[in-house]
């Protein structure tokens, strides 16, 4: 059916037209950049859509850290199906890349195959990039479409939204308590909190972070794995606060798991086996979110116990806090310094069968 009302409404309703056609196909986008959580870090989560005679031709995202990017993986998913990009639209979720990293910039790439369109979602906040890439393809002639589902898209890099400006590692702190407050009992052998579907979450939680923080007394006590147990996941490295270095020749299961361990002291430094020491003068959370960040460490999940929590709450990005039925009495709470800094943040509550998970966006975006 085609509008035969004045020109300014017609143009209105194209306009209203091709806007749902955009978030559609990037809708699609941000799915498939969704594929790559837990293995691009610190790069950024991107997905791709070729789109062509209003069909999707194909599809890609970043793989893996190193790995192709995903306007160059769904440039040759196409080729691979026998089809032809010139002239087609591409949604891509992040500004494409102008500068040789460890993959070629991928803006050149667009240019080369002669695409009519490229909508992107949100600008690359890299200085390397910053708009360079839009401004690029406008002078090659190619329409370029800059914001459709902007927010979204920043949700999904939030981690990288904050290293890539501050170089600083997003911070989650996440802990379990029981209904009366406390972290950890007094009186009850049983210190478990959360019920199995939490566990599960914490996870996959686990799989999205770069790293994965405690403190000395909490390895002590409960000697965790602190792995990401679910399929085809990676572990993320294990950073402890030992300030005495009371682990040193110990035998904790973090020193026989797959991956790395990071051991923070304020004696000395050196290597063992899976585990790196290292001396750090004034073990405040500012200097050690800035070692992680030199160390290209995007993002840091913040386990506890008590002591590192009050420490880095008011560093953290996000706070998670499951909450259970269980009453313990007496115990640890996290809150003996800061009983009220939750209460004007903003919050949204979701349910694990009987428990409870309080979520707090301290700062969306990291970048701050």
């Amino acid at each position: 059916m085609i509008y035969e009302g004045p020109e300014e409404i017609q143009g209105l309703f194209c306009y209203i037209g091709a806007d749902f056609v955009d978030k559609r196909f990037m809708k699609i986008a941000i799915e498939e950049a969704k594929r790559g959580i837990g293995k691009v870090n610190p790069n950024p989560l991107v997905g791709a859509v070729i789109v062509k005679d209003e069909k999707i031709i194909s599809k890609g995202y970043h793989e893996f850290y190193g790995g192709r990017h995903a306007e160059v993986m769904a440039i040759e998913n196409a080729f691979n199906k026998g089809y032809s990009v010139e002239g087609s639209t591409m949604y891509v979720t992040l500004e494409p890349c102008n500068h040789w990293g460890k993959t070629p910039p991928c803006v050149d790439r667009i240019i080369k195959e002669k695409f009519k369109r490229v909508v992107i979602s949100m600008k690359d906040p890299n200085k390397k990039v910053a708009g360079k890439s839009i401004k690029k393809l406008e002078e090659k002639g190619i329409e370029v479409r800059v914001g459709v589902l902007e927010e979204e898209s920043k949700m999904l890099n939030q981690k990288f939204l904050k290293y890539i400006t501050i170089k600083k590692p997003y911070v989650l702190l996440k802990f379990a308590m029981s209904l009366d407050g406390y972290i950890f009992p007094y009186t009850s052998e049983d210190r478990h909190i959360t019920n199995d579907i939490v566990n599960e979450y914490v996870h996959k939680l686990r799989n999205e972070y770069s790293s994965i923080m405690i403190g000395y007394h909490t390895l002590e006590k409960d000697d965790p794995r602190l792995t990401s147990r679910i399929t085809n996941s990676r572990n993320p490295l294990r950073i402890v606060l030992d300030k005495e270095l009371k682990s040193k020749n110990k035998d904790y299961k973090i020193f026989n798991e797959d991956g790395r361990n990071l051991i923070f002291n304020s004696k000395k430094s050196f290597k063992n086996k899976n585990t790196e020491f290292v001396n750090i003068e004034e073990s405040t959370p500012e200097n050690i979110l800035t070692n992680l960040g030199n160390r290209e460490i995007d993002s840091v999940l913040v386990e506890g116990g008590g002591s590192v929590i009050e420490q880095f709450m008011p560093f953290a990005d996000k706070i998670m806090i499951f909450q259970s039925p269980k009453i313990f009495g007496r115990g640890i709470s996290p809150f003996s310094k800061f009983s009220d800094y939750l209460e004007q943040k903003d919050f949204s509550i979701k349910k694990f069968k009987n428990n409870i998970l309080w979520e707090f966006d301290i700062n969306v975006y990291g970048n701050s």
